[in-house]
């Protein structure tokens, strides 16, 4: 027997086994013959149902032939698409950016460094606004007699009721915020994070300074990129496998749904037209993430948890390639950008053969559409902070991150930030789809015609999500289009 007849053996029998299905020799060479990744579920499952009307406890021959001969007919029956289907369209990946791992500095030389070019960065993309003039640095504005106006560019260093503290390299002051300010400017003040960079229009009174207005980075509005090639995407994240609380079943509907289609004729063509699957961080449970987290835990070792997730994964048919990157559950360093996962267990995954693992944050491309993809940490110091961010509106947090122009601009909370010299959290490059992961909620928008797109878990709700007040959204996939740049979502219970 030949090595790849070996697998497919290996395949069948494995499958047969969690289907209690159960083959003698004849049978299982037919399946070899007959082999298709495709219907080899659906045929199986077939054969457990002729098992249970009392066929026999073990499957024969004339069973096994009779149900591939009709599950031919179904598949005649189901027509020709008339576009070329995913497996018959040629990928088109193109990694934009992922970060490796590097000797860490946190030293304050390097912190000072960090700073500066998060504030250079930031700084360029103000600057190159029209409504930024007529500009001074903070320590000239400072000095402008009454009645002056002008913009000026600071980082956030607190942020009080009536007035901000702000600085820049080499001065601090505070802004005065005026009693009758407008609606508006006290929504942007609200959106205000410690540590980000903003350009501030503002007045000279009593050798004071007052703001008129916040002016952020943000990005250009433009039209959103589409392929020319017929093919989706499933953005999806937190699968969470070793947790008492994963949800298995659900997960392996969805691998079915990937193989065999979905029962409507609408199901059929989207699963035909998946391409690629990206997986925004925590892939596995972990170990010690969090006190007596072993309790809540069906998979105690974490190469097992690797293990168990590619043997699921394994299942997805091959033409569709999955990007993966890491969360804070996942073997990997915790500051951010995280590097891709650990060697030796990104390689349990990549054994597969389809899987391409990447950092924490990342970008690529997929047939021209550029894809941000960020597990979301920072969105707890966010919630923090800014007055309309929350855990069930992930959307907003998305939304301010793109304001601001970086992932995660508070520096020493809750989010871990390898300060190194180079700040590459600043999102310097606009994408078309903005992915993200972490509180386990569901939600999706349109910012600027970027698509926004938190992708919910796989796992059902936990203690420490209780006791938060965190109600997930699990078991739900989100399918774009990069022909069209439509979202749907399909839920799999």
């Amino acid at each position: 027997m030949g090595q790849e007849e070996g697998a497919v053996k290996r395949r069948i029998l494995a499958e047969a086994t969690r289907l209690g299905v159960l083959l003698n020799p004849e049978a299982l060479s037919i399946l070899i013959e007959n082999y298709d990744e495709k219907s080899l579920q659906m045929v199986l499952s077939k054969l457990a149902e002729e098992a249970k009307k009392g066929s026999g406890i073990v499957v024969s021959k004339e069973t096994v032939e009779n149900v591939i001969g009709k599950s031919r007919e179904a598949n005649i029956s189901i027509g020709v698409h008339t576009q070329p289907l995913a497996k018959d369209i040629e990928e088109k990946i193109e990694i934009l950016k992922s970060y490796d791992a590097k000797q860490v500095s946190d030293d304050l030389e390097a912190r000072k460094q960090y700073f500066a070019d998060r504030c250079s960065k930031i700084s360029s993309m103000l600057r190159s606004r029209a409504d930024m003039s007529p500009y001074y640095p903070l320590r000239k504005a400072c000095s402008l007699p009454d009645r002056s106006e002008g913009k000026t560019i600071v980082m956030v260093y607190e942020k009080r009721e009536n007035y901000i503290v702000v600085e820049d390299m080499d001065f601090m002051t505070k802004i005065l915020i005026p009693k009758d300010c407008d609606k508006y400017l006290r929504e942007k003040i609200g959106r205000l994070l410690p540590d980000s960079v903003v350009g501030v229009s503002f007045y000279v009174s009593n050798s004071r300074l007052f703001c008129k207005s916040i002016i952020f980075p943000d990005v250009p509005i433009r039209s959103f990129n589409t392929a020319e090639e017929d093919v989706s995407v499933i953005l999806t994240s937190d699968i969470h496998y070793g947790s008492q609380k994963f949800s298995e079943k659900a997960f392996l509907k969805m691998v079915k749904w990937l193989r065999e289609g979905g029962v409507t004729e609408r199901e059929q063509e989207m699963s035909s037209r998946i391409k690629y699957i990206i997986i925004a961080g925590d892939l596995v449970d972990g170990i010690g993430i969090y006190p007596q987290q072993e309790k809540e835990l069906n998979v105690r070792d974490l190469k097992k948890q690797y293990t168990g997730l590619s043997n699921l994964l394994s299942q997805i048919p091959e033409h569709i390639k999955i990007i993966v990157i890491p969360g804070n559950h996942d073997a990997a360093l915790r500051a951010i950008p995280q590097p891709p996962i650990f060697d030796e267990y990104a390689e349990i995954l990549e054994d597969n053969g389809n899987i391409i693992s990447l950092s924490n944050p990342c970008m690529v491309s997929l047939h021209g559409v550029k894809f941000l993809v960020y597990h979301g940490t920072s969105m707890e110091d966010i919630a923090t902070f800014a007055k309309n961010a929350s855990y069930d509106r992930p959307e907003n947090a998305m939304e301010i991150m793109l304001q601001l122009r970086h992932l995660a601009p508070v520096y020493g909370s809750r989010t871990p930030i390898i300060t190194n010299g180079e700040d590459k959290l600043v999102i310097e490059e606009v994408p078309d789809v903005f992915h993200t992961g972490h509180v386990h909620v569901f939600r999706s928008g349109v910012y600027r015609e970027i698509k926004l797109i938190n992708s919910g878990t796989w796992q059902e709700r936990t203690k420490y999500q209780e006791q938060l007040g965190i109600m997930p959204t699990p078991n739900i996939a989100a399918i774009l289009s990069l022909k069209n740049g439509s979202v749907s979502q399909v839920r799999f219970e």
